[in-house]
């Protein structure tokens, strides 16, 4: 973890400025072609959501500022973030939280969090900290907006993840990422650079 020296940080302005916002968080919705994920899930027999999860977490740690958190009177950055996401088992009505360290195998990754899926204690665990980044999905239905629930914490600086069912258009499979941020780290339009090449 370092510690930005905000005396030299080219977004201190914009921090500050932000900074005087009771509720400085914003979200975007952005349609990504996911045709390469749904098949590399399918001949790997993995969960699709799961090897989203797994992209993301990759693409959001490729970013130093989705790996930067608030912290008291500091701006931090970490090493890297975990995702933390629900699950729903078949024929279930309430959703759990799992969280899992991410790893370099994809298929690692899924056995994983397969795994944990089944297990019957899983919640928000104690230790859960801000060095993670929330993931939820809604297979039934797609969307093209998405808020998220937040105590009113200006300092929250957890980057928040959803996507709805997928749908074909031309041949290709679509889902639509929403991604919330907090504005005092992270701009509109790094956001839009980053995110949709979470597949590369």
């Amino acid at each position: 973890m370092q510690t930005i020296d905000r005396n030299h940080w080219e977004r201190n302005e914009i921090f500050t400025f932000f900074s005087r916002f009771e509720y400085p968080f914003y979200s975007v919705t952005i349609p990504v072609d996911v045709t390469p994920v749904r098949q590399f899930a399918r001949e790997n027999q993995v969960s699709f959501y799961h090897m989203m999860i797994w992209l993301c977490t990759k693409a959001v740690n490729r970013v130093p500022a989705f790996r930067m958190r608030v912290r008291g009177e500091e701006v931090v950055l970490l090493d890297r973030t975990d995702p933390s996401f629900t699950a729903m088992r078949r024929g279930e009505s309430l959703f759990r939280i799992i969280t899992l360290p991410w790893e370099a195998s994809p298929l690692a990754f899924c056995a994983h969090a397969c795994r944990a899926d089944a297990a019957q204690d899983v919640f928000i665990k104690e230790n859960d900290t801000d060095s993670l980044i929330y993931f939820s999905c809604t297979p039934w239905f797609d969307f093209t907006a998405l808020t998220n629930e937040h105590t009113l914490d200006k300092d929250d600086t957890v980057p928040r993840l959803a996507w709805g069912r997928w749908y074909e258009e031309k041949g290709r499979w679509w889902i639509h990422l929403s991604v919330e941020v907090n504005h005092r780290l992270r701009g509109l339009r790094l956001l839009c650079k980053s995110l949709p090449a979470a597949g590369h």
